[in-house]
């Protein structure tokens, strides 16, 4: 059964939250702080976080960038007052997989989580193949375990950005529109701007690059979207 955590501080908007998942038919659980979060998810379980951003002890956003730290990381939603684009961008940048400003619909709360559940299960883990060919690989992506390394250096991925490799590295060389990215890694639902799915290859490009990757390795297509580099 799906198992939902809440942080959230607001005792009444954490009781319309955890009523409408139970409703629905989900576990739901809620913590009121980033510690009693952090408390709960160093214990397995959790297939989905509702994050507040603003937390007696804390910004939601360092919790959310410890769990895009983690392997098999839970998907997130952010859960804010703030309504403003780059409050928004930011925590889909940060790795949220959606965001949802307050005042909202409980019922339409749940609608996204069952959209974020729908998107994470659709994605098949990928076959990526590594690069260059011969051993060893400088490039290697397991989607098994979510582990990126180069040249046998481990590269700490967000999840979007682990996403985003993995897309690419089903077939190097071959044009991935930004369109069908966004696709792959957040829903055909989804509208993104090219900006945010710009700003993600940029923090990966970044990494691949501070791990002696060449900066070549993911290639833009001007006004069409990103490929892999073959061998």
């Amino acid at each position: 059964m799906t198992t939902i955590l809440v942080v959230e501080d607001d005792q009444p908007i954490a009781d319309a939250v955890l009523y409408a998942l139970r409703r629905d038919g989900m576990t739901a659980e809620a913590r009121d702080s980033l510690a009693a979060a952090r408390e709960r998810l160093a214990e397995p379980g959790v297939d989905l976080v509702i994050l507040d951003l603003t937390l007696p002890d804390g910004s939601g956003f360092s919790l959310l960038d410890e769990l895009r730290r983690t392997d098999r990381s839970p998907r997130v939603i952010v859960l804010t007052s703030r309504d403003e684009d780059i409050d928004c961008v930011a925590s889909l940048e940060a790795g949220a997989d959606d965001y949802v400003t307050k005042p909202f619909s409980p019922r339409a709360l749940v609608a996204r989580v069952r959209a974020v559940l729908r998107r994470s299960a659709s994605v098949a883990p990928p076959h990526a193949p590594s690069l260059p060919q011969g051993p060893p690989p400088a490039l290697e992506v397991d989607p098994e375990r979510r582990r990126v390394t180069w040249a046998g250096q481990e590269i700490p991925l967000t999840k979007i950005e682990f996403d985003l490799l993995a897309v690419l590295a089903e077939a190097p060389g071959r044009v991935r529109s930004r369109g069908q990215l966004v696709e792959r890694v957040w829903g055909p639902s989804y509208a993104l701007t090219e900006r945010t799915v710009d700003s993600h290859f940029k923090g990966l490009r970044r990494k691949l690059e501070e791990a002696g990757a060449p900066a070549s390795l993911i290639e833009t297509v001007r006004g069409v979207g990103f490929k892999l580099r073959e061998g």
